[in-house]
């Protein structure tokens, strides 16, 4: 990876350099003031690759544009960061409310977006946690319209049961 404050033209203070044209081909070590006198011939810039050996490497290029494709390839290897949305509802969640939270849920999934389906229990519904968290969690799931991947399957996590879906790879 280049450096930000790399050598350029006469900031180079070696008195000899390893020199790579600008096609590639590589000219062995002359003198920095030859060197330059080629670049300037070209009319590009001699830029200094590589100093950590005792002779520097030099290779005649447009440094601009060299600084110019470095930036697009470090914006090109971010990656987008996927977002996992949670929709939460109770065993006795009525039946438009899971309509409604499947809407949102199909949004999500067009969007790109991992869901995270969580049944939450409490008091005496703990009791039946297996049974009517599997149920209510599949029931669910048939009202979803869009095309979605099951990530995890039905996991218990202390008083929830949880499912993530993804949206199917095209």
């Amino acid at each position: 990876m280049q450096e930000k404050n790399a050598n350029i033209n006469r900031s180079i203070r070696a008195p000899k350099v390893l020199l790579i044209t600008e096609t590639g081909e590589n000219l062995g070590i002359i003198a920095t003031s030859e060197a330059l006198k080629r670049a300037i011939e070209v009319g590009e810039d001699l830029v200094e690759m590589s100093s950590a050996n005792g002779v520097p490497v030099c290779k005649i290029m447009n440094y601009g544009k060299y600084k110019y494709e470095q930036s697009k390839k470090q914006k090109g290897n971010k990656q987008q960061k996927q977002v996992t949305k949670e929709i939460k509802f109770r065993p006795n969640t009525g039946e438009n409310d899971l309509k409604y939270r499947a809407k949102q849920v199909d949004e999500f999934i067009q969007e790109e977006h991992k869901v995270k389906l969580t049944v939450r229990f409490r008091g005496r519904e703990e009791e039946h946690i297996p049974e009517t968290g599997k149920a209510l969690l599949e029931r669910f799931l048939n009202f979803i319209t869009c095309e979605c991947v099951i990530e995890e399957g039905m996991k218990f996590e202390g008083r929830s049961v949880y499912v993530l879906i993804a949206p199917r790879k095209k």
